[in-house]
């Protein structure tokens, strides 16, 4: 690596420990996985995928201001349009299909990592962003069940583009919607992360039901930390 990719690497760790500094308080994701949002922005902006973000489970918005921060500092001259889906008031019912741990986890609301069922107002989250010095940019909120506004937006939506698309809906249905109503938005070369693959079956379950119904031959990949997976939308492997 000669000395001007090595400084340029340097000045690109530098933003990404900048920005896992910054969302830290609004977010349980693990700091390797804000880590790899930045680094998945930076693999958006290299490959000028098209499209806007969206994120759909945003608790209090860390992950959703990470590629908000995270494209400000790469690409400060085009700022893509940031959508945050999330119901504001919590998750829904988990059922038998997310897991016998989901259950188990939903019903024992004084375990620490209950989190008040992953609410967090809309007004909170709008707080949290204007903190952050990001409450002025590209930002639209949908307020919601994702099965009353996901389909909605897509059928609203249909000549939009997304480059990266974060899930993190926790459950089965959650996660179901999102992918049969988002994912052919995404972009060739976008990535798609699923932040509960790991975490609960029903996440998972709803990932390999639709990866096979429509015979998607797309790789996932773990992310670092073992937090969450992803996977790149490619029609055929490049290489």
């Amino acid at each position: 690596m000669d000395a001007q990719s090595t400084e340029a690497q340097s000045e690109f760790e530098a933003i990404v420990t900048e920005v896992v500094t910054q969302v830290r308080p609004y977010t349980m994701v693990p700091e390797g996985a804000v880590g790899f949002i930045v680094n998945a922005v930076k693999h958006i902006v290299d490959n000028n995928v098209e499209g806007d973000f969206v994120e759909c489970g945003v608790w209090q918005g860390g992950c959703s201001a990470a590629m908000v921060l995270a494209n400000l500092a790469l690409q400060p001259a085009k700022q893509r349009l940031m959508h945050m889906f999330d119901s504001y008031e919590g998750l829904p019912p988990a059922k038998p299909e997310d897991g016998p741990l989901a259950l188990l986890w939903q019903s024992s609301v004084n375990s620490p990592t209950y989190y008040d069922n992953c609410a967090a107002s809309l007004e909170l989250v709008q707080q949290n962003f204007a903190t952050l010095g990001i409450a002025e940019q590209n930002i639209q909120f949908h307020k919601g069940w994702f099965d009353q506004t996901i389909p909605h937006f897509a059928q609203n939506n249909s000549d939009s583009k997304i480059s990266l698309l974060r899930l993190d809906g926790d459950w089965y249905e959650s996660t179901k919607v999102c992918l049969e109503n988002l994912y052919p938005l995404v972009s060739e070369g976008g990535i798609v992360i699923i932040d509960d693959y790991y975490s609960w079956d029903g996440c998972a379950l709803a990932v390999h039901e639709y990866l096979g119904l429509h015979k998607l031959s797309h790789r996932i990949i773990t992310v670092s930390d073992v937090s969450s997976a992803y996977f790149v939308k490619r029609k055929h492997r490049i290489k």
